[in-house]
């Protein structure tokens, strides 16, 4: 009889899809592709920051990754510059041994942002979740950029960010940055960011 491995294992993956479900925000439940405002409107916060520290462990037997990040700027003006902002998603970094042979597999889902010490980034901070407190990007990778040389990119090479959004406010710099695909001026960015979040506060 095999039914009983079966049953265990079944029981196991619910265990872990409830974690997850728990874990997440409805609308993280499946990815819907963002634009920049729709991010900003999505978003609890908004810091552009580097990455200080970056550890993992476990929440009422859920996994997770809290990440710090100093804080350099918040775009919605809820958090202070030059201050710390420290979260819980969903998921450890890596494998872990449990000490009695067995391995724990709950890393951080496909499509959620990974995180590095050391990163300049600028993160849409999603709302936490009511349940586990554990928060993510709004848009989940789609809301994590990353800083290097001057420009900025998210995990998608920024598709589909700059599609359906209304121009009749920006200047021409920023119009001019909306028509270039992939990496992009972080200062340009930082200003339409920041003009956005001032009208949505």
């Amino acid at each position: 009889m095999r039914r009983k491995p079966f049953l265990k294992q079944a029981s196991i993956a619910l265990v872990v899809a409830a974690s997850v479900a728990l874990a997440l925000p409805a609308s993280a439940m499946k990815l819907k592709s963002l634009n920049l405002q729709e991010l900003t409107a999505e978003s609890q916060s908004i810091i552009a920051g580097e990455v200080v520290k970056v550890t993992d462990g476990f929440d009422n037997n859920r996994p997770y990754t809290e990440v710090t990040i100093a804080v350099g700027h918040d775009a919605k003006g809820k958090l202070k510059d030059e201050s710390t902002y420290t979260f819980r998603q969903f998921g450890l970094i890596k494998p872990r041994s449990m000490g009695n042979g067995k391995v724990y597999l709950g890393v951080t889902p496909d499509g959620f942002a990974k995180w590095h010490v050391g990163e300049n980034v600028v993160a849409f901070m999603y709302k936490p979740a009511s349940i586990t407190g554990f928060q993510t990007t709004a848009g989940m990778a789609q809301g994590k950029f990353v800083v290097r040389d001057g420009k900025v990119m998210n995990e998608f090479a920024n598709t589909g960010l700059f599609e359906n959004i209304d121009t009749s406010t920006i200047s021409d710099e920023e119009r001019n940055m909306l028509t270039n695909p992939g990496a992009v001026d972080v200062n340009i960015f930082m200003n339409l960011v920041n003009k956005m979040a001032g009208g949505q506060q």
